[in-house]
């Protein structure tokens, strides 16, 4: 039986969706076939060994009769592969697969480059830019050491006149992101000028990148890549959020948001999808898995990318492992497939 350590939590923004993840692969995890090590990183970067008995590790229970692990470096070497079901920064933004690669155990899920790349919005959209992928029109605004706000552009030429720069290059409403977060935390929509410094040191909150998007009336769409060299792509899923978009509670909390397998739009559209999700996962040199998400503009059907990203949620829940259930592959053989994939260094 292989040795495997499977990690929840982080310091991330995202460390409760991590643990309520980690809880449905737990859950459908083949634990005969592993001999498994379960470790919970809290939000102040301490690493415990937890109780693998635990029916659920979203309660503030999670850290009952856990160790606290004071050789981590040690213990990973003794594993034959680690599974980091671990959102957001510290967890997928290729810190920490980038100690895995130190102590040379195989992981799941994508490459140190391809999560560094993938976790921040602004470096993905550059690196698309130039393999075709359409995106809507957007800024980049840094959060500089000083505390200042700067518009970058293209040449990376700094501009502090960032209203101007919005309302001519975008226009209101808008989106602001902060460019590494995930689960929609520390997204916001941008009705009116006047609200934009405030929304924006809102957003600084959460990261020195931010970009800012223009607004398109949309579909929501998603796919899910799967494997290595010749990945598979999964039909095009839908979400409704119940709101104006698809914020942290829709996602986790109103029972109003739903999915829709396959998406209520054009055969030819969905295709067109799966083959930019396709091209996306390579040209950021993914590995393992990824889920890969598209806007479609209501009035033109244009379609834009969203997102890559390099560890979705992995809830009850969750969308990726619901595509790849409707390709025919169940929870439970997915976590060994993803596994298997691991082994591919």
């Amino acid at each position: 039986m292989k040795k495997l350590m499977i990690i929840c939590g982080g310091q991330s923004t995202e460390h409760s969706i991590s643990r309520m993840s980690c809880t449905s692969v737990l859950k459908n995890l083949h634990k005969e076939r592993y001999v498994l090590t379960l470790v919970g990183i809290d939000r102040d970067g301490q690493w415990y060994l937890l109780d693998d008995t635990q029916e659920d590790l979203s309660l503030d229970s999670w850290l009952d009769n856990a160790q606290e692990i004071t050789d981590i470096y040690n213990l990973l070497k003794k594993q034959d592969v680690i599974f980091p079901v671990l959102h957001g920064q510290y967890g997928e933004d290729g810190t920490i697969q980038g100690l895995f690669e130190l102590v040379n155990v195989p992981y799941v899920g994508c490459r140190t480059f391809a999560s560094s790349v993938a976790m921040d919005k602004i470096y993905t959209k550059k690196i698309l830019e130039t393999v075709g992928i359409p995106q809507v029109k957007s800024l980049y605004i840094k959060k500089r050491y000083d505390g200042q706000y700067v518009v970058v552009d293209h040449q990376f030429q700094e501009h502090k006149d960032i209203l101007n720069w919005v309302e001519d290059k975008l226009g209101f409403p808008c989106f602001v992101k902060a460019s590494r977060s995930g689960s929609s935390v520390g997204c916001y929509r941008v009705d009116q000028k006047e609200q934009f410094l405030d929304i924006l040191h809102q957003a600084g909150q959460y990261d020195s990148h931010i970009v800012v998007e223009e607004c398109i009336d949309c579909i929501e769409l998603e796919t899910a890549v799967l494997g290595n060299d010749d990945p598979i792509v999964s039909r095009v899923g839908q979400i409704m959020p119940h709101g104006e978009f698809y914020t942290f509670e829709s996602k986790y909390e109103d029972e109003e948001s739903k999915t829709c397998i396959p998406a209520l739009v054009d055969a030819n559209i969905q295709e067109k999808i799966r083959e930019y999700a396709l091209k996306v996962f390579k040209a950021v040199d993914g590995h393992g898995l990824s889920r890969v998400d598209f806007f479609l503009d209501k009035k033109t059907n244009q379609i834009y990318l969203n997102e890559i990203n390099t560890m979705p949620g992995f809830t009850k829940i969750s969308m990726y492992p619901q595509l790849i259930a409707d390709l025919g592959i169940p929870y439970s053989d997915l976590i060994d497939r993803l596994i298997d994939l691991a082994f591919d260094r």
